[in-house]
């Protein structure tokens, strides 16, 4: 029962697979057009504001500036700045895009309650804490109103980043240490600002007069105590106050909440710019928000899930609510007592303030709407100002002023509108990005996501550098992998996109043709992947490993410096498949909907409409973590052994291997079985497939050629524990059969060596495992085993008993089996001819004594002569050798039975002319059977001994000159029993040649003689 190879396999493309990739590239060419039009978009731009520039200061500036209105000077002043600005500051270059790439535009998304969707209860405490330090602004008797806004939104923009509000999975022991130390500061500053205000002096600044003194310390007290319950709540987490918010009751008593706070922070907001109001109801609305978040963010990621009212999305309507009061209310609330202007400049304010927060990561609107609003507020008034003189200034009547301005401001109109439209257009290229991520074969979640929104980047980029038409040709993403690991100064985060997308090329040949060329940039980084021991890029490095393994066949290692020692750390990392998740999600966007179904099951499709929509667009465009489950085989150390094996194949490289002495012992540590009680199925398996690639690789060394053959061979015996660890894998029932074959080869190659010889035929287990797979017990012959693992078990047992009477004697006594029998069987089978000669052979020439009193065997080599002998006359070369030597053992064992076959040959011309041509036609020796010559003159002298009437036939057959020409031309390839690859492995013990051949004269001319006499 042969089972399949479980090679790491090589992607063969079918059908189904190869419309996938066509698919993949109609998808590809739709991004990349729609890359260019984006960017034709910002182009287009870029050349009416280059011609803008020019025209304001030749034009305008410098023909007109004299005449101009002041407010036309400073609106062109501006634009001119802006453009200044965008031109001297513009790096359209992948890693340094920050201010004015379009491709930015998506990066508002980093705001907590948008990132916080599927983790409300962190969200809530992360917004809670924000709020809390942006609410001191409104309470410090030293910020001014005018500032209030700007101090705001800069603490927005710093709560921001080092809150961590990038979508990680958990919260780290050193964020939370972090925010509980903000906490712990909001605490402190707010009881100071209360003992302030309860002395009087933040009285005024705080509320308007209008607002009695009683109700005033009220409002204070309540928002300052509950802000600091909220904050002392956070930091110590009681549980029992965690238990009872976990509560049924509690959890829907916080989601009424929740509705009830987002109603009253809009009312809040209308109450707050109405002109005339009684009560402010600021602070209530402030402390009843904040108590909700606090109880909020102590629920367990279920129980916030699970919440009533719309779920998650009122979540983010609080939060955004109520950043948006304290940024935008509150500053309009406490600028009631200036008057109206003052109130509505201070809403006004602030409202742009928070716009320009949630665009911090793309400036490119704001800067080209406020062209488009300077540019179109001056067409209505143009003509009516510069076409009525004044009799004072007759200058303006020029009739070229108007047409030039309107000429500069149509300009500027059209770079701004061109760049606003660029930059909405670049918001819809989600849907193409995420439409080629998911018909593609990037089947590692979010990150899958993130290669492709790199590579829109840099399609952008080079359309910007070369031109939108012009970088047609350039745009690919495998050009964009190769490019990113051969550029030195990109990022990590290029890196895994680069290796993400070679990683699932369909074709070998393309991916060899990108990394393999004169600039082995790409493959120096590609290797030194290989080194990422971080357990956040263990996916990648896996990714890595493969391109590398199919890269291996065609690498030099000595070109590569250290690239053993980085294959050599994947040996080192723990045999458990790669998981996705450390890294894969910790910038991407929670799996929302997860928690709720595991905690109600799936949706039975009877929430509200706008929810169901949302589920059906969710589906649609949502990133699948994995497509294609992960297997045994995606390990580290399957892959390194799989990169090692490859790499053998070139004889130089085994040359490198020979002198990484390390690397042989960690390839015999991983040749052994673990407990099996403690391993599941997918473990089993996992280590099956871990011992078969150690095997491979310690077969492929075992069977290199050469000298430096010799030297692998002699580095794997010379480790202590190769051959007990060969024996374990043999003993144990979990050794498959493909195991078992390696094992075989591996011990057969080993026993070239004479002490190998020695140490492995000592073993019992060994030679009982070699019969069985061989010969099979009882003699019946192995269905289990197929061909080609009974010929390595067969050569292993030829092997072992060359030179080694010991090996001999221990087969021959091993229990259960006729070996003479079965070798003689064996014989007519032409699969089996060549190992059950070779080895019928060498038991007969080390084991005579043996033979001959063992029962049985001298009539089943009395039997096998005449099928031998018929052998003889028809076998090809490769099998005559030891067709022809097996004769000349069993003559001297049982010589009666050969001489009667002799007596039998009518003339015996035709045994004598085949031994005669066999001679001449070997006077070249071949590394294959070098001991021809040697075997036909042992069976010439056998023969002439047991038969001396052959003498004479001999002699008329030509046989002298046969001999002559061996005596006169001995070679040294026939003082080898044995070659290897053109290498000599095992010397000959026997007489030399040339002593061999005057032998065989001697005999044959004195036999001949005695019978004329």
């Amino acid at each position: 029962m042969a089972s399949a190879t479980p090679e790491v396999a090589i992607r063969i493309i079918s059908d189904a697979a190869a419309d996938a990739g066509d698919e993949s590239q109609k998808r590809e060419r739709r991004l990349n057009r729609f890359v260019r039009v984006v960017a034709f978009g910002e182009w287009a731009g870029n050349a009416f504001g280059a011609l803008a520039f020019v025209w304001a200061t030749a034009v305008l500036l410098g023909g007109f500036c004299s005449v101009l209105k002041p407010l036309d000077f400073w609106y062109a002043t501006v634009i001119i700045f802006i453009e200044a600005f965008r031109i001297f500051s513009r790096n359209y270059k992948l890693e340094n895009q920050a201010l004015f790439g379009t491709t930015r535009a998506l990066r508002w998304i980093n705001v907590p309650f948008v990132r916080m969707l599927g983790r409300p209860q962190e969200g809530n405490e992360v917004v809670l804490t924000m709020g809390l330090w942006i609410n001191l602004v409104n309470w410090l008797p030293v910020v001014g109103l005018m500032f209030m806004g700007i101090l705001q939104a800069a603490l927005l923009i710093l709560m921001s980043k080092k809150m961590e509000l990038r979508g990680t999975c958990q919260l780290t022991s050193r964020s939370r240490r972090r925010r509980r130390l903000h906490l712990g500061a909001v605490i402190v500053v707010f009881l100071i600002i209360y003992t302030l205000f309860l002395s009087g002096v933040t009285e005024d600044l705080r509320y308007p007069t209008i607002v009695p003194s009683a109700f005033e310390n009220a409002c204070a007290s309540t928002e300052i105590l509950t802000q600091v319950v909220a904050a002392l709540l956070l930091i110590f987490r009681p549980q029992v106050v965690v238990n009872l918010t976990n509560t049924p009751w509690c959890r829907r008593l916080l989601s009424l909440s929740k509705v009830i706070s987002s109603v009253s922070l809009a009312f809040g907001f209308a109450v707050a710019l109405w002109p005339r109001r009684v009560v402010d109801p600021s602070s209530f609305i402030t402390a009843f928000t904040v108590a909700v978040l606090s109880l909020g963010s102590l629920q367990t990621p279920a129980a916030a899930n699970n919440t009533l009212f719309g779920g998650r999305w009122i979540e983010a309507i609080v939060d955004i609510l109520f950043l948006w009061h304290l940024l935008v209310t509150l500053p309009a609330a406490l600028s009631g007592g200036h008057g109206g202007f003052v109130r509505q400049l201070t809403t006004i304010a602030a409202g742009i303030s928070s716009i320009l927060v949630l665009l911090m990561k793309n400036l490119q609107i704001p800067a080209a709407a406020l062209q488009v609003l300077l540019s179109s507020s001056r067409f209505s008034s143009l003509q009516s100002e510069y076409r009525q003189p004044s009799p004072q200034d007759c200058t303006t009547a020029n009739p070229n002023l108007v047409p030039a301005i309107i000429g500069f401001y149509v300009l500027a109109l059209c770079e701004g509108s061109l760049y606003i439209l660029a930059s909405i257009l670049g918001l819809f290229s989600f849907f193409p990005r995420r439409s080629l991520v998911r018909h593609s074969k990037l089947f590692h979640g979010q990150r899958g996501a993130k290669a492709i929104d790199l590579y829109y980047q840099h399609a952008y980029a080079t359309c910007m550098d070369t031109g939108p038409f012009a970088a047609k040709k350039n745009l690919s993403l495998a050009g964009f992998a190769t490019e990113s690991l051969m550029t030195s100064s990109s990022s990590s985060e290029m890196q895994r996109a680069a290796v993400l997308v070679l990683g699932n090329l369909d074709s070998i040949e393309e991916l060899r043709s990108r990394i393999l060329g004169p600039n082995d940039r790409a493959l120096s980084t590609l290797i030194g992947m290989l080194g990422w021991e971080d357990v956040q890029h263990r996916d990648i490095r896996l990714i890595a490993a493969g391109i590398v393994a199919n890269l291996a066949d065609s690498l030099t290692i000595s070109e590569i410096p250290g690239m053993l020692k980085l294959v050599s750390s994947l040996l080192d990392a723990d045999n458990q498949p790669v998981n996705n998740d450390p890294a894969g999600r910790q910038d991407s966007l929670p799996n929302v909907g997860n928690a709720e179904q595991l905690e109600h099951g799936q949706d039975d499709g009877r929430g509200c409409w706008v929810r169901r929509r949302w589920q059906q667009m969710k589906k649609k465009w949502s990133i699948l973590e994995e497509q294609e489950p992960l297997t045994h085989q995606d390990s580290l150390p399957i892959q390194g052994m799989v990169i090692l094996e490859r790499l053998a194949h070139d004889p130089d490289n085994c040359a490198e291997i020979a002198k990484a002495t390390y690397l042989v012992a960690k390839i015999v540590g991983l040749i052994s079985y673990t407990a099996a009680d403690s391993k599941s199925s997918k473990d089993n398996k996992r280590q099956h497939m871990m011992i078969f690639s150690s095997l491979n690789f310690a077969r492929r060394l075992a069977i290199t050629g050469d000298t430096i053959g010799v030297a692998l061979r002699q580095e794997l015996y010379n480790n202590s524990f190769l051959i007990n660890n060969l024996e374990c894998v043999l003993e144990d029932s979990r050794s498959s059969p493909e195991i078992m074959k390696l094992v075989f080869e591996i011990l057969a190659k080993l026993a070239f060596d004479k002490d190998a010889r020695k140490e492995i035929g000592s073993s019992k287990v060994t030679i009982s495992e070699l019969m069985h797979a061989f010969i099979g017990k009882d003699g019946s012959t192995n269905a289990y085993y197929d061909q080609s693992l009974r010929m390595a078990a067969g050569e292993a047992l030829a092997n072992l008993t060359i030179e080694s009477p010991a090996n001999c004697l221990a087969i021959l006594e091993e229990t259960g089996y006729e070996l003479i029998k079965d070798l003689k069987n064996m014989l007519c089978e032409d699969e089996y001819r060549y190992v059950a000669a070779s080895l019928l052979q060498n038991v007969c020439a080390h084991s005579t004594d043996k033979l001959r009193h063992h029962q049985g065997a001298g009539n089943h080599l009395s039997s096998a002569i005449p099928m031998v002998m018929k052998n003889i006359m028809s076998a090809g070369s490769k099998q005559l050798e030891p067709l022809i030597g097996l004769v000349s053992e069993i003559s001297n064992v049982i010589p009666e039975p050969f001489v009667d076959q002799l007596q039998l040959q009518a003339n015996g011309s035709e045994l004598v002319q085949k031994l005669v041509g066999t001679l001449n036609s070997n006077r070249k020796p071949n590394p294959e059977y070098p001991r021809m010559r040697r075997v036909v003159i042992e069976m010439v002298i056998s023969t002439v001994k047991l038969c001396p009437r052959y003498a004479t036939i001999f002699r008329e057959g030509g046989m002298m000159e046969a001999l002559n020409k061996v005596e006169r031309t001995p070679s040294k390839v026939e003082e080898y029993r044995v070659f290897y690859a053109n290498v000599g492995v095992v010397r000959e013990s026997g007489s030399p040649l040339a002593a061999l051949a005057a032998t065989a004269k001697r005999l044959v001319h004195s036999a001949a003689g005695n019978l004329g006499a």
